[in-house]
């Protein structure tokens, strides 16, 4: 059975803070928000990072790829009972991970062709983000991207 969703805004960790005298780097706090995974929630995550990115100039692309990638978690994290969606802004660079706690369905790349209906997640992730990439644990999963307007 699922675990609730964690307390903290994502169960991984990349790399540990080092704490230096006198320097100071903090680092924004994301916006947080978590979802049930069931297909009526896609479109509440999709205003959850329109309303966190107002404004923003990659609003709109980063609303399509949340939509994307929380409709992954939706079809393929079959275990999962939780999806929470963490954005960052930090100048003008938009970082959002979409965190889901299942342990099966792990999401891989295929090649849409124009007559599939699906299979275009990553493909649109690829071809819209600076940079994305995942993260596989015992907790589940985490796929990120990132987002600069461009010059």
């Amino acid at each position: 059975m699922p675990g609730a969703p964690p307390t903290s805004p994502a169960p991984f960790s990349v790399a540990d803070t080092l704490e230096l005298p006198g320097v100071e780097c903090a680092a924004p706090a994301p916006a947080t928000a978590t979802f049930g995974r069931r297909p009526d929630e896609v479109p509440t995550a999709r205003r959850f990072i329109r309303e966190a990115l107002d404004g923003h100039p990659s609003s709109f692309d980063a609303e399509l790829l949340t939509c994307e990638l929380v409709t992954n978690a939706v079809q393929h994290a079959s275990d999962a009972g939780w999806v929470t969606v963490a954005v960052m802004r930090r100048d003008a660079v938009v970082h959002v991970n979409v965190i889901d706690n299942g342990r099966s369905g792990l999401q891989h790349w295929r090649e849409a062709t124009g007559q599939d209906e699906g299979g275009r997640g990553f493909q649109l992730v690829n071809e819209i983000a600076q940079r994305w990439g995942f993260l596989r644990e015992r907790a589940g999963t985490c796929v990120w991207f990132e987002l600069a307007p461009e010059d």
